[in-house]
């Protein structure tokens, strides 16, 4: 896997040094890219077919440590509890047996194919300068970041069983292993990045790679009408996002996930508006899951700062995770109030 604790900012796109430093930020003005879906087309077969390898995200240490945990807890619960419970963990094992890994494509193998093919797109910074971040041209998509992992964790130890039939938004994907798993858990995932050329090289093969025959049927609703998951793409800016999924969609979201993504202070009003707009009511059961790390050194942004903001504009804010250990991580769970 591809990690990063912090972000190689391109400061070079922003200001020119020196005494200059303000007056050259002030006259780089950002142009936010317009959202728009990118659609599934054999291409995305072929990137598949030509990879030379395929990388693998375990499930089943989780697994382990819950079987673990399941017969210490064993001797403290009468017969009855322990046959209805019995029962339920056969449920939940039957769908988690399912998820025990996920697939995903090696990012370098990707910049190595892009580059020998004479690639000159918005990654170019990416894949020359090894830039985790470039405004306005590259959001960091081609990587794999510690929170995107703690996310996928989350999910699979708090929503297995609670995924099938749902709707589910990730914003600022990109490699998209939390969407990913929801998807192979059964929920309809629409899938945003900033970058198409992410979505195209990364976030669509990591999706078809975690689809087959068993997938499929075993993500299969069985509710009042027949019907499988379905998944979009979606490029392009947060605030144009909103805009288009305002259009285009009926329904709101029971669940959107987001890692990595606050690093930048001046676009925390953004993400919480496509949040607020797109998310369904607590009353509905919708829930937004910001992974992140505690503070992001060199660009500002930080969990405590994007946390305040969240309530100041609604939300009912708690941190269901965290990870004191190396880097510091957590997971805020934000419903409306």
């Amino acid at each position: 896997m591809v990690f990063s604790f912090n972000f190689n900012v391109d400061k070079d796109e922003t200001s020119q040094g020196g005494e200059n430093d303000k007056n050259a930020t002030d006259s780089y003005a950002i142009v936010w890219k317009e959202a728009e879906e990118i659609m599934i087309t054999d291409e995305h077969f072929k990137r598949i077919s030509i990879l030379e390898s395929i990388e693998n995200f375990p499930l089943i240490d989780l697994i382990t440590a819950s079987k673990e945990k399941s017969t210490k807890d064993e001797s403290t619960k009468d017969k009855s509890t322990k046959e209805e419970d019995e029962n339920t963990d056969s449920e939940n094992e039957n769908q988690k047996r399912q998820l025990e890994s996920l697939n995903y494509v090696n990012s370098q193998i990707v910049a190595i194919h892009l580059k020998s093919n004479g690639y000159t797109g918005d990654l170019n910074k990416a894949l020359d300068d090894n830039n985790d971040l470039v405004p306005g041209v590259y959001e960091g998509g081609l990587k794999i970041w510690e929170c995107s992992e703690d996310l996928v964790k989350y999910l699979y130890q708090n929503y297995s069983d609670r995924l099938a039939g749902k709707r589910v938004l990730e914003v600022g994907c990109g490699a998209g292993l939390p969407g990913v798993f929801a998807f192979a858990a059964g929920a309809t995932v629409h899938f945003n990045d900033y970058n198409k050329d992410v979505l195209n090289e990364i976030t669509i093969p990591n999706v078809l790679l975690n689809v087959s025959d068993d997938n499929l049927h075993a993500t299969k609703i069985t509710s009042t009408s027949e019907k499988y998951p379905e998944t979009k793409f979606f490029a392009g800016d947060w605030e144009h996002l909103n805009t288009l999924l305002s259009k285009t969609e009926k329904e709101k979201y029971d669940l959107i996930l987001t890692s990595e993504t606050i690093y930048n202070p001046d676009n925390h009003l953004k993400l919480i508006k496509l949040i607020k707009d797109q998310l369904k009511s607590s009353e509905e059961g919708g829930v937004a899951l910001i992974a992140a790390k505690t503070y992001y050194f060199g660009v500002g942004g930080g969990v405590q700062q994007f946390q305040k903001t969240l309530e100041d504009n609604g939300f009912s804010v708690q941190t269901v995770f965290k990870c004191e250990s190396g880097v510091k991580r957590d997971i805020l769970a934000a419903t409306l109030t």
